[in-house]
């Protein structure tokens, strides 16, 4: 926001910064002429004021004199500035994708419905257009730090920073954002009196901070294999030759385990299409897999999404069912290890979601998978279900020679699959954190469980008591395989 009233501000009012400009004729003052220069002059102001009120200092925000073409430059920095820093993230391997758009764009509603409202309490001409610019310039730089920060941890020597970005640790920054625009609220010029200043930051956090808590937005530039592009699935010429050859080709690609060596194999099913969360959380969990574990070669990846109808087969029973009996195949059955991670809702009734609309598929229960995998003459494998409720799953697969890991016991809910996030709380967990720094599964999933305790006191919620169980013969193919990774370190 560019504010322009010569003015009645208190002594201590900051340098002007977002002020630096006139953008409006008040009280006598005029019109500046809207040049490039000019326009471009007041954006890189209104940059740097809210990068003064992100740090809690007085930004210039506080006279409320932002026109709404301020406000509109505002957003498109935030559009381009976001897609900048998504596509640093992802990489040139991803796409726009046009369906996140309505949830990025969707807190600048509430910002102008609270502005309406706080009109009243202000007094301001321009409190509208200046309050939501304000709220916009002060979330981002928040939103620029936390993107830096998802980027350094990429980085191996920033791994630590993990912790600090997904949920629920993510609200940090939100927290952050609200605890700087109700700075902002309490020293605005406008409202007299401690009572009326107080009001409108309960307004705040009622029209704004509460909506957006359960409503964060999704970022617009993603990978190939973590967008939506609709709600639905569109049963195209184009999807339906893919989805012939998707799985045909993943299979065709396995290689087979070399004797004398304790190979990992790596099946991903996605069950849910409503969700983007159990697509990015298994697509991470892939490649983390085949660069960390080994598995490139060894792995096959099912997913229900409508973004990937083309790039990735459906997770379907079917498909399911063709993909362990082709693991079992060609892996040595005495000496290597099947990794079998699902992600998707669950239920009380222990079944495992499994939709894709306008699809009619089959639901995956512990009995189905049972079934699926003596048929598929798999000995040792380590299965893993991310899901509310999933503890269900491990009684009717106990057998002395796996490993069964669940998000939650059977009658309890997991965490964090809700709209805009990477991961599950026990995906982050598990294979965001801990898998990253070792090689033994039961090690890891003790650390997720810790994580994801410490998470859900902070947040309040229930416990969600993730199991683990394992045969007495898998253990010295879990051992010797952890031993040929740590000797690889890796590769």
């Amino acid at each position: 926001m560019t504010p322009k009233s010569p003015t009645k501000a208190p002594a201590e009012t900051a340098p002007d910064t977002a002020c630096a400009q006139p953008c409006s004729a008040q009280d006598g003052v005029p019109v500046e002429p809207v040049t490039l220069k000019s326009t471009l002059s007041r954006l890189g102001a209104d940059l740097y004021g809210g990068l003064r009120g992100a740090c809690f200092l007085r930004s210039g925000f506080e006279r409320l004199d932002c026109t709404p073409l301020s406000l509109l430059l505002l957003v498109v920095a935030d559009l381009v500035l976001n897609l900048l820093v998504s596509l640093l993230l992802v990489g040139r391997g991803g796409s726009f994708s046009l369906s996140s758009l309505p949830y990025f764009l969707f807190y600048l509603p509430l910002f102008l419905l609270f502005a309406v409202a706080a009109r009243y309490l202000v007094h301001r001409p321009l409190a509208i257009s200046g309050i939501a610019a304000t709220l916009v310039a002060f979330s981002i730089p928040i939103e620029v730090c936390h993107g830096i920060l998802e980027w350094l941890a990429q980085w191996r020597s920033f791994e630590w920073f993990s912790d600090y970005l997904a949920a629920p640790h993510y609200y940090r920054f939100f927290g952050w954002w609200i605890a700087a625009s109700l700075v902002f609220l309490l020293r605005l010029d406008g409202p007299r009196g401690l009572g009326r200043r107080l009001r409108l930051a309960l307004l705040f956090l009622v029209l704004v901070a509460v909506p957006l808590y359960y409503y964060q937005r999704a970022d617009l530039w993603v990978s190939k294999e973590g967008g939506n592009e609709s709600g639905e699935l569109s049963l195209t010429d184009e999807v339906l030759t893919a989805q012939n050859r998707l799985l045909d080709e993943q299979l065709a690609a396995l290689q087979p385990g070399r004797r004398g060596h304790s190979d990992l194999y790596f099946v991903g099913f996605a069950g849910d299409a409503s969700q983007d969360v159990f697509l990015k959380e298994l697509s991470v969990t892939r490649q983390l897999f085949d660069t960390r574990f080994g598995t490139e070669g060894r792995s096959v990846l099912l997913v229900n999404n409508p973004q990937s109808a083309t790039a990735l087969p459906f997770a379907t029973v079917g498909n399911l069912e063709r993909a362990l009996v082709r693991v079992g195949e060609v892996m040595n059955r005495d000496e290597d290890v099947l990794f079998f991670y699902l992600s998707s809702h669950g239920s009380r009734d222990q079944e495992l979601e499994v939709s894709n609309p306008p699809l009619e598929l089959k639901q995956v229960t512990p009995e189905l998978l049972r079934r699926l995998l003596r048929k598929a003459g798999i000995r040792y494998k380590v299965v893993v279900v991310s899901a509310c409720f999933s503890g269900g799953f491990i009684q009717p697969l106990q057998d002395h020679d796996s490993l069964l890991i669940t998000a939650a016991d059977a009658t309890h809910e997991s965490f964090g699959c809700g709209f805009g996030e990477n991961y599950t709380w026990f995906g982050e967990a598990f294979v965001g954190d801990a898998l990253r720094s070792t090689y033994s599964f039961t090690e890891a999933f003790e650390k997720s469980r810790d994580t994801i305790r410490k998470w859900e006191t902070e947040k309040d919620e229930t416990p969600s008591n993730p199991q683990i169980w394992a045969g007495k013969d898998i253990w010295p193919i879990l051992k010797r395989l952890q031993k040929e990774l740590e000797q690889r370190g890796g590769k």
